[in-house]
């Protein structure tokens, strides 16, 4: 028994290890991941918990995060998640290619039946504090800074 202990052992932590997608997918309390598409003006928030379910946060009137579903006839449940070895992400009945991440941004694409026939989703990691407040705030970086976006020849 003893020599198939330290085996065990290293089993279990290995199969307890997050990959690093998932670790990315961590938030500190007062961070949230915005759900934006090019094709959507509108923001909903995510956080991804170690239970692997996602809960959708609004922002209500006060300007404050809350779990509280805007329509309050539709109520929201949480979501399961889950990224697997080959970066795909599974979250609620979709699934979705992980075309690009790190700790303050995830890029998604999914396919459809329609022109263009992929689409791309991107969480974006915002504080609390410091949250954009319409989907043009990330469109239109280029025209605050164009400074930073000469062309090379």
């Amino acid at each position: 028994m003893k020599k198939y202990f330290p085996l065990f052992l290293i089993i279990l932590i290995s199969c307890s290890k997050k990959n690093p997608i998932e670790k990315s997918l961590e938030t500190k309390s007062d961070e949230y991941w915005c759900y934006y598409t090019n094709c959507d003006s509108y923001f909903t928030y995510f956080k991804f918990k170690d239970n692997k379910l996602s809960y959708r946060y609004n922002i209500d009137e006060d300007g404050k995060f809350s779990t509280r579903p805007e329509d309050p006839f539709m109520p929201e449940d949480p979501q399961k998640w889950s990224v697997s070895e080959d970066s795909i992400m599974t979250w609620g009945n979709f699934s979705y290619d992980v075309v690009s991440y790190n700790d303050k941004a995830i890029v998604l694409v999914y396919q459809t039946k329609e022109k263009p026939y992929l689409n791309y989703l991107f969480l974006i990691k915002e504080k609390e504090s410091d949250f954009k407040k319409y989907s043009d705030d990330y469109n239109e970086k280029r025209l605050y800074n164009p400074e930073k976006y000469k062309t090379h020849k």
